[in-house]
């Protein structure tokens, strides 16, 4: 059979030839079974579809060479759906989506950096195309293959990615590293300055399983100050046929862009089906809507990444429209962890602060506008005032107005620091503080001592999270209690 006759045979008898042939030899057998999903990356087991059925090889096939008839399976159905619109982060041009790739990290074991004792590390591993006996036709092959899983930045301290790639007990072996890709054509950067690469503190939440859902929020050792968080949807469903993209590390390669998608089935309640081009290393990707930029979900689950063919492996390729597409845990299965980071900032020019009284009421006044009220406390308007002048205060921070649950300053940007004699202060270990419902309440613990007190409010609580480790707030301090006309925290 020649390759034109080849070419006018159904995609899935092309497939399932390679598929026989894979079993038949004793290679690639876990790869060929392209009639089972599987998590994308990180040896979870795969979640079957439909049942396989045994079938021998296709006669009409006996004298076609398995590359010739991969080679017809590609030019019936092009690369991955459609064609493999994989690029590199240094080909890409539009400003977006270099913001969007800006946020997403590599996952890595730990026992795959090398420290250099110079403020770098190296990031090793084997070239693509050596680690999955690769076809030489293979795009990348030549690129290292180093991360695991994807994961992608939220908020300055915390990570979302798949909750098979992640859980409590190999929190402590994975490290999240920032600027994996490649420089150009011919350079990966696997030398990592230090400052890009994270730990885990703890999981804030992890739910795998139930209706498809495959998720995992971590909390970093530090916050992440010089790469950008991205926004998640918080409510309702993306639709059929929403233009969508992926950023992430297929096959554990330098960090990669791949747009051209859409969204094939958004019915399931936990995960949307779309038709991605991404591999094994992608679990914990995000998926963003290629028009508002929001993250629509989680890339946990998909077709087998490679085929058998002739002794090498070959990307496994699908129409545009065929095969079952890739499942996306929605952004709303964990969105209610994830600070909305709405912030309710007001600079003031110090300078201008001054005491006065209004209607009987003791107040401090910034140009015509009242920043504190002391009702009929002039001393302790008086107190504030020495206060704010001492530290440079020009910011004035809530969260949860009209009546915040939480208020802070800040000076040029940064968190207050120094000491003031007399002050009134409670001091607390930030990488300990953590929110939790304590009867009933949210609230801001350190240990078995809570902080602040949001009420029902867990969106309160966890952007006052977000900021104490943000500034790295090491206590909080008070100008008259029980009742403080002055709450004000420093490092």
């Amino acid at each position: 059979m020649n390759a034109e006759e080849l070419r006018r045979l159904d995609h899935e008898q092309l497939l399932e030839e390679l598929r026989v042939r894979a079993a038949a030899d004793g290679t690639g057998a876990k790869e060929a079974d392209a009639a089972s999903t599987s998590p994308c990356g990180c040896g979870s087991p795969a979640r079957p579809v439909r049942a396989a059925v045994p079938r021998g090889p296709d006669p009409r096939l006996a004298d076609a060479s398995s590359a010739d008839i991969a080679d017809a399976l590609k030019a019936v159905q092009k690369v991955i759906y459609g064609v493999d619109d994989r690029l590199d982060v240094y080909q890409v041009s539009d400003a977006a989506l270099r913001r969007d790739a800006d946020g997403v990290v590599a996952i890595v074991n730990r026992s795959d950096i090398t420290a250099n004792g110079d403020g770098t590390s190296t990031l090793n591993g084997e070239t693509l195309g050596a680690a999955y006996g690769l076809c030489s036709t293979e795009p990348f092959r030549d690129q290292p293959t180093i991360a695991f899983c994807s994961g992608f930045l939220v908020d300055p301290s915390i990570v979302v990615t798949a909750a098979h790639c992640i859980d409590t007990a190999d929190l402590a072996d994975a490290r999240f590293v920032f600027g994996y890709e490649m420089q150009d054509a011919g350079t990966a950067v696997t030398r990592i300055t230090d400052g890009e690469i994270y730990t885990g503190r703890r999981i804030l939440g992890r739910a795998i399983g139930t209706e498809g859902t495959d998720w995992c929020v971590v909390q970093l050792d530090r916050p992440v100050l010089n790469h950008g968080y991205l926004s998640v949807r918080r409510s309702g469903k993306t639709a059929d046929g929403t233009a969508v993209h992926v950023i992430g590390h297929p096959s554990g390669l330098p960090k990669k862009v791949a747009g051209g998608a859409a969204v094939r089935d958004s019915s399931p309640n936990r995960y949307f089906v779309a038709n991605l081009d991404t591999y094994g290393g992608n679990s914990g990707s995000p998926v963003y809507d290629s028009a508002s930029h929001v993250v629509e979900g989680i890339l946990v689950r998909g077709e087998t990444d490679y085929v058998p063919v002739d002794g090498c492996q070959r990307s496994n390729v699908c129409p545009a429209s065929g095969c079952r597409g890739e499942d996306v845990t929605r952004a709303t299965e964990f969105a209610e962890l994830v600070p909305a980071n709405d912030h309710d900032f007001i600079p003031f020019d110090l300078g201008h602060a001054q005491v006065v009284e209004a209607g009987g009421r003791w107040k401090i006044e910034v140009d015509g506008m009242w920043l504190l009220d002391f009702a009929d406390s002039k001393s302790e308007a008086e107190q504030a005032l020495e206060v704010m002048q001492h530290y440079g205060f020009n910011t004035q921070c809530f969260v949860g107005r009209p009546q915040p649950s939480m208020e802070f300053y800040l000076v040029n940007g940064q968190a207050p620091q120094g000491s003031l004699a007399g002050e009134d202060v409670v001091e607390f270990d930030t990488d300990n503080v953590e929110v939790q419902l304590v009867g009933g309440r949210w609230k801001l613990v350190d240990g078995d001592h809570w902080i602040l007190d949001f009420g029902t409010s867990q969106a309160e609580a966890r952007q006052a999270l977000s900021y104490v480790l943000r500034y790295r707030f090491r206590s909080i301090c008070f100008v008259g209690r029980p009742d403080p006309s002055l709450t004000y925290f420093k490092r």
